[in-house]
């Protein structure tokens, strides 16, 4: 076998890494070789590429970005972010898959305290026992509701609570339309305008407008659903279509406040929905949330109809030393929020 790493994605071949994406059960939009770029040039986060090849050809690949711990003075190696990551492996599993974790613990040795990914899919489940032995442990990270696009719009509406289907109803009561095309640089640059008007509401980090601008060198990856009220905009959407996965993964929202009483957000995954049935996917994913019943994104998105699908991620520890360390400063900031949030 022959081991690769790659500190850009300027050096990586783009074929032969997006063939193992390609023919990799487990392969998704979020491995391919343009997104990995937008997240680097976009958000200016340090990559680390490992491409594993058997009689020279490419096996499998692996990308992780390097950051920032918070509020400490290590780094970690984790999953590209935005999107998730974790090992892809095409042929050879078993060779190929130790390959590249040894190629993380390599990675490892350049003061990184830790390794931690989250995976898309979950039958990549099958790794439990092999990362366990390798020293990772799972948790449930987050969850996504995926709605089934198989069997027709009928039956996706039919699942959906019957709030939903009031509100869907009661948006089309409006002169309403769904523009949908695929997005340029101009077009990216409006929505994350909107985009940074919805974070800044809900007090959440936006990644940058540059990360959103080299989403348009995707290749078609990524498609924008604009809804009109009147002829006036109404909020808009930002989908990634995962052709591997079949999936249309519901990823930014530009939905206004004011733009709530037109029922915006329905409508346009009801649109998002019905255009991803139109082209032959199987499955809407609402993109992750806290896998916790009282949170209101989770009800939000559970009326939908669509199944709780857990996002599992796993973490090594690299060196004792910093990783007992960093343990030690995780748990005391932990339990400080904790009774912070009980005195409150």
């Amino acid at each position: 076998m022959d081991v690769e790493i790659h500190r850009t994605i300027e050096s990586v071949p783009r074929e032969e890494w997006d063939r193992v994406v390609e023919d990799s059960p487990h392969g998704s939009v979020f491995h391919r070789y343009r997104w990995l770029a937008a997240v680097e040039r976009g958000c200016e986060r340090p990559g680390r590429y490992v491409v594993v090849s058997v009689d020279d050809t490419p096996a499998g690949v692996f990308a992780a970005t390097v950051d920032d711990v918070p509020l400490t003075p290590f780094e970690r190696l984790r999953s590209p972010d935005p999107g998730f990551g974790g090992p892809v492996v095409a042929s050879d599993e078993e060779e190929t898959l130790d390959a590249l974790l040894d190629a993380a613990e390599r990675l490892c040795e350049d003061g990184i305290v830790a390794h931690v990914f989250r995976t898309l899919d979950g039958e990549t489940v099958r790794y439990q026992r092999r990362l366990e032995e390798r020293g990772y442990r799972q948790t449930v990270a987050s969850c996504r509701f995926v709605v089934d696009l198989v069997d027709g719009w009928e039956a996706v509406y039919g699942r959906m609570s019957g709030s939903r289907r009031r509100a869907i109803r009661s948006g089309h009561k409006n002169d309403v339309h769904v523009r949908d095309e695929v997005p340029d640089r101009s077009d990216l640059r409006a929505f994350h305008r909107g985009y940074r008007r919805v974070m800044d509401r809900v007090d959440g980090d936006a990644y940058p407008r540059s990360f959103f601008e080299e989403l348009a060198t995707m290749d078609g990856r990524v498609r924008l659903f604009s809804l009109g009220v009147d002829d006036e905009p109404a909020g808009s959407i930002l989908v990634l279509l995962d052709d591997e996965q079949s999936t249309v993964h519901y990823f930014f929202s530009a939905v206004e406040r004011d733009h709530f009483e037109y029922n915006a957000s329905e409508l346009l995954h009801e649109y998002a929905m019905q255009w991803g049935i139109a082209n032959g996917y199987r499955y809407y994913d609402f993109g992750e949330t806290s896998p916790d019943f009282r949170d209101g994104l989770f009800r939000f998105k559970e009326r939908f109809g669509g199944r709780a699908v857990p996002t599992l991620s796993w973490e090594r520890g690299c060196a004792p030393v910093r990783w007992n360390a960093f343990r030690l400063g995780r748990h005391l900031y932990q339990t400080a929020s904790r009774l912070r949030e009980e005195r409150t």
